[in-house]
């Protein structure tokens, strides 16, 4: 550019006073020599080598423009993680009791040389979240190269005994892992339908603390009515219609006359205001001894009299 106005000087400066002479048709006009003498500066300015550099990038780009039009763009990122030192080169899983880490890792699907930019969180959070013990999952990324994954559990609830297994359920009923030596305290529900109704055998069962803390299973009877089974083995037969006022007053009853400390099988609380006590064998069979030895009592003071 610059040679281009110095020529164009050179042969103003060289022609003199003939210029005056040739038509003003054939002068560069005025404009044009203003504007040459602007791109003279301006190419003045660039620094050096500006021309390779500019290449350089157009290339660049072009490059990065056929990348992600071919979709390779997660290639892409990973490589150039690979190169700044952005693999992942440790997961650190918090929070966790129930669920193991090798099935978190798992979950994550991380490839051998996984880049930490190019981690969907998003996506790596869903597929964590569908582990069974797992309610909820937070990822976060510590640069340059850590994935921190903390783990928030479901609550084991109550024991679901169905089909000869056993299986732990949370407060909404569903099924979070098999039932292990750790899980032998929580009370088990049974009987068709039981699983979804666990929260109300336990809400009743709380209205009465002393048989809620001896309670060991709940029994759904035709999806009707609960039997309760306590820690010795006596088993509360509640009925379908009020059951809570029934259950009252056999706490009640025990509290005053230590009836479910005895040896006892059940009691029916089913009909009303009526209560029926079931007695073991061996107090059957003592109980009738009783009665058979108070028989005779009584036949031996009136033929005394």
């Amino acid at each position: 550019m610059r040679q281009v106005v110095d020529e164009l000087a050179e042969e103003q400066g060289a022609r003199g006073s003939a210029d005056l002479a040739v038509p003003s048709a054939r002068r560069m006009p005025s404009w044009l020599h203003r504007r040459l003498k602007s791109l003279a500066r301006y190419e003045r300015r660039l620094p050096p080598h500006i021309g390779i550099e500019l290449t350089a990038l157009l290339f660049i780009a072009t490059g990065v423009a056929g990348v992600v039009s071919a979709g390779r763009t997660d290639e892409l990122v990973t490589s150039l993680s690979n190169a700044g030192g952005l693999v992942v080169e440790s997961v650190k899983i918090t929070g966790q009791m129930e669920t193991s880490e090798v099935a978190v890792l798992q979950k994550l699907q991380l490839p051998p040389d996984a880049s930490l930019p190019a981690i969907d969180v998003a996506s790596a959070r869903e597929r964590i979240e569908t582990l069974p013990w797992v309610q909820t999952a937070s990822l976060r990324k510590v640069y340059p190269s850590t994935l921190k994954i903390t783990i928030d559990e479901r609550q084991p609830y109550v024991l679901w005994q169905h089909d000869q297994q056993l299986s732990v359920l949370d407060d909404t009923g569903r099924v979070i892992g098999d039932a292990r030596d750790a899980h032998r305290n929580l009370v088990r529900v049974v009987g068709a339908g039981a699983e979804t109704r666990a929260s109300e055998a336990l809400a009743l069962a709380d209205t009465a603390p002393g048989i809620r803390a001896r309670l060991k299973a709940a029994v759904l009877i035709g999806q009707r009515r609960w039997n309760f089974v306590l820690d010795n083995g006596v088993t509360l037969m509640l009925p379908q219609d009020d059951p809570k006022a029934a259950l009252a007053r056999i706490a009640g009853f025990d509290q005053s006359n230590n009836l479910l400390g005895r040896d006892i099988v059940s009691v029916d609380l089913r009909l009303g205001d009526r209560m029926f006590v079931r007695l073991t064998p061996e107090a059957a069979v003592k109980r009738e001894a009783e009665l058979k030895e108070q028989a005779k009592l009584a036949k031996r003071k009136g033929a005394s009299t």
